[in-house]
């Protein structure tokens, strides 16, 4: 499946649909995930309703959104001599093992600004006036935000992620400004207009616990994330400048994510936001898939996450907890 998926054949995209729907069924008849629990949109929560089934729909499809994004963001900036797809399999196999990955909630929707985000700062290293790129990058930035406040303590990181890529100008620092502050305007304004305000006590609820495969979650993103570091050092020996920037740049966002999903982990016992590794650590894996030193090893362990990603379906009643 992986020579698969590595190769530069189009039509294994049409694969990716087919394990969406397959996971979805799967929890669909084991409910391993509850999909009625109530879900958050930060500062939109007040506007969003979606019945069950349009939230498994439009979970499935913003996953897929999602994937195709990153797998775009490594063909476009020649992370491999030829176009792969697999980091776009990656991204659903490893997405499969959160509960965002079924039900559509703001921090499935954080992964998608995050997405869009990190083309724009790809696109920043491409040209010399780079006032469009930025304003966008900080827009999706202010976006991500918007649907998970407390996000917003990231900043510092976030926008480290874009000065190792380049140093931003006046104009260009100016234009960050005006695109982070469009979304809180759009969202005062939509408050002002329909009397609505934000709960804020929504940030500091804790949230039960999974712990179903609490640890195989955590151990897995941990072992993948390594694998990501140890195949970077080797890679950057031998990249082009350009190349190393955007690398230096998903690593920082690696460490930004790993950061507040620990906090949110520790003080509201949420789990979910370490899915946001999986945006730089998919990017990133290619690089130990095609490594001499660690494919194998790579390999062996997607394997065993992804044949888990379905086993765990009937290991586990909703009544049982580990």
């Amino acid at each position: 499946m992986i020579k698969l998926f590595l190769g530069n054949k189009t039509y294994v995209l049409l694969l990716l649909p087919i394990y969406l729907v397959c996971y979805q069924l799967l929890n669909y008849s084991f409910g391993f995930y509850d999909l009625d629990e109530p879900v958050h949109f930060g500062l939109w929560s007040t506007s969003v309703e979606l019945s069950a089934l349009w939230s498994v729909v439009f979970a499935s499809l913003v996953v897929l959104f999602n994937a195709f994004g990153l797998n775009l963001l490594v063909n476009r900036n020649n992370f491999y001599e030829r176009n792969t797809y697999l980091v776009a399999l990656t991204y659903i196999v490893f997405m499969s093992l959160f509960k965002s990955s079924y039900v559509l909630c703001g921090t499935l929707l954080l992964h998608s600004s995050m997405i869009i985000m990190t083309h724009q700062l790809f696109e920043i290293n491409k040209r010399e006036d780079g006032r469009k790129s930025v304003f966008n990058a900080f827009m999706f930035m202010g976006i991500g935000i918007t649907l998970y406040p407390s996000f917003g303590f990231m900043m510092p990181l976030l926008i480290l992620s874009v000065l190792v890529i380049r140093t931003l100008s006046l104009k260009e620092f100016f234009s960050a400004f005006v695109g982070l502050g469009i979304p809180f305007i759009y969202y005062f304004s939509f408050s002002y207009l329909t009397d609505s305000s934000f709960n804020f006590s929504v940030l500091s609820q804790s949230f039960q616990l999974e712990i179903k495969d609490f640890w195989f979650v955590i151990i897995s993103v941990g072992v993948f994330s390594l694998l990501c570091f140890f195949a970077v050092i080797i890679k950057s020996r031998k990249t082009k400048i350009q190349t190393s920037k955007q690398i230096r740049s998903l690593i920082v966002l690696i460490m930004t994510f790993l950061i507040f999903s620990i906090y949110q982990l520790i003080s509201f016992q949420q789990i979910e936001h370490l899915s946001l590794v999986l945006i730089p650590m998919s990017i990133l894996l290619i690089l130990a898939f095609l490594s001499d030193s660690y494919a194998i090893a790579a390999n062996v362990l997607f394997y065993i996450v992804f044949a888990y990603s379905v086993i765990k379906f009937f290991l586990f009643l909703p009544t049982q907890d580990v």
